[in-house]
């Protein structure tokens, strides 16, 4: 998959559910080998539905939004939103090593989520 110019200034990524909340962030290394992940995501067969399930933020190290990367794994889409332009769908495989991988990132936040007190 293509990252936005910007992902190189990238240094904070904020991973949310679609609703918007907040479910963890990755930061500094962490963050470039997450987007180093999603951009060897590779191409797949879209579909109609585009309901994402998870979102990422990613902010410059000035808090500076730089762009949204919304996934739906039913579609197989993802949603880039470059900051101050519309929506561009993007198919991936969703069943590729690398999205499974992703996927598994988001879903370790949740379960984290569920096991606090």
């Amino acid at each position: 998959m293509r990252m936005p110019k910007s992902a190189s200034r990238a240094r904070r990524l904020e991973a949310r559910t679609i609703a918007g909340d907040l479910l963890g962030t990755w930061e500094d290394t962490e963050a470039t080998a997450v987007l180093d992940l999603i951009a060897t995501f590779p191409p797949g067969q879209g579909m109609r539905c585009f309901t994402p399930g998870y979102a990422i933020r990613a902010y410059a190290a000035d808090d500076e939004l730089l762009f949204d990367l919304k996934f739906c794994y039913r579609c197989n889409w993802v949603g880039v939103k470059k900051a101050g332009q519309r929506r561009q769908l993007v198919p991936f495989d969703p069943n590729s090593v690398p999205a499974k991988e992703l996927l598994a990132r988001f879903q370790t936040f949740t379960s984290a989520e569920a096991d606090a007190p």
